[in-house]
C-alpha cells in the first residue's frame, strides 16, 4: 500500500500541495483526477522520490520514502514503472533500444535474452517488428506503446501513468485505457492513472481520489464519484 499523509509542497510563493491525504491500494487501478494545473504531476514526483516534500510523509509498504537517502531511493524507484506525459523516448535511439534501456542498466541479462524480452514487452503493447524504427517514424499512439514497453520492461510492482491519453484522439486514447488494464492483469501490481480524461477513465479503474485546491476533496469508486453531491466534483464532471 501506497499512503501520503499531510503532504505540502510550494514553489516559491505558489502552494501546489497543500495538505494531501490519500491510500493507494495495493493491486488495484487508481486514477488521480483534476482539472489542469492542480498539481497531480508534482503529487507523482513525490511517490517516485523525485521530489522531496516541505512537510508529510510518502509510506510504500510500511516505509516513509521522504527519509531515505539517494541510494535508498534507487532502490524503492526499482520497483515503479512509469509511463510519461510525452512519453520521453529518446530520440537518437530506435525503438528496440529505448525498451532495452532499463534492462541493460538495471540487470545483468544477455544481449540475446534482452532482445527477446524487447520483442516480448512489444508484443504486449500490441507493436510487431517496429524494434528497428526511430521514435520520429512512429505516431502519438505508438510512441505511448513504446512508453509503456519500456515502463513494464522489468515487470514493476508499481507502475504509474501520467496522463497517458493527452495529445491523443478519442479512439487512440480508448486502445491505450485497454492496455493499462492488460497490463493490471499480466503484472498483478499496483496501478497509478494521473489524468483529466473523465468519465472515459472510469471505465477501467477501481478507485478514484479528486485532486483540488491541493488537497484530495473525494475518494472513491468510480460510481460514488459520479453520483458525488459535491457541487465542485459535478462541476468539473459537467465539463468533460
Amino acid at each position: 500500500m501506497i499512503e501520503i499523509i499531510d503532504l505540502h509542497k510550494s514553489f516559491g510563493n505558489f502552494e501546489v500541495l497543500k495538505g494531501v491525504n490519500l491510500k493507494i491500494e495495493k493491486g488495484k487501478i487508481t486514477a488521480i483526477i483534476g482539472r489542469s494545473g492542480e498539481g497531480k504531476t508534482v503529487l507523482v514526483k513525490h511517490i517516485v522520490g523525485l521530489l522531496k516534500p516541505d512537510r508529510g510523509k510518502v509510506i510504500i509498504d510500511g516505509v516513509d520514502i521522504t527519509k531515505l537517502s539517494e541510494r535508498g531511493l534507487n532502490k524503492i524507484r526499482r520497483r515503479f514503472g512509469m509511463l510519461f506525459q510525452e512519453s520521453a523516448l529518446f530520440d537518437s535511439m530506435t525503438v528496440g533500444e529505448n525498451v532495452a534501456f532499463p534492462l541493460r542498466e538495471h540487470t545483468n541479462l544477455k544481449e540475446a535474452e534482452i532482445k527477446a524480452l524487447v520483442k516480448k514487452k512489444l508484443e504486449m503493447v500490441r507493436l510487431f517488428g517496429v524494434e528497428d524504427k526511430m521514435p520520429s517514424e512512429l505516431s502519438g499512439g505508438m510512441k505511448k506503446r513504446v512508453g509503456l514497453a519500456r515502463a513494464i520492461a522489468l515487470e514493476p510492482e508499481i507502475v504509474i501513468y501520467d496522463e497517458p491519453t493527452i495529445g491523443l484522439d478519442p479512439i487512440t486514447g480508448r486502445a491505450i485505457y485497454r492496455l493499462i488494464l492488460d497490463m493490471q492483469r499480466h503484472l498483478n501490481g499496483t496501478s497509478i492513472v494521473i489524468t483529466h480524461d473523465v468519465p472515459a477513465i472510469f471505465d477501467i479503474v477501481d478507485r478514484v481520489g479528486v485532486l483540488s485546491g491541493g488537497r484530495i476533496i473525494a475518494y472513491g469508486t468510480p460510481e460514488e464519484i459520479i453520483h458525488s453531491e459535491d457541487k465542485e466534483i459535478q462541476e468539473f464532471l459537467r465539463q468533460k
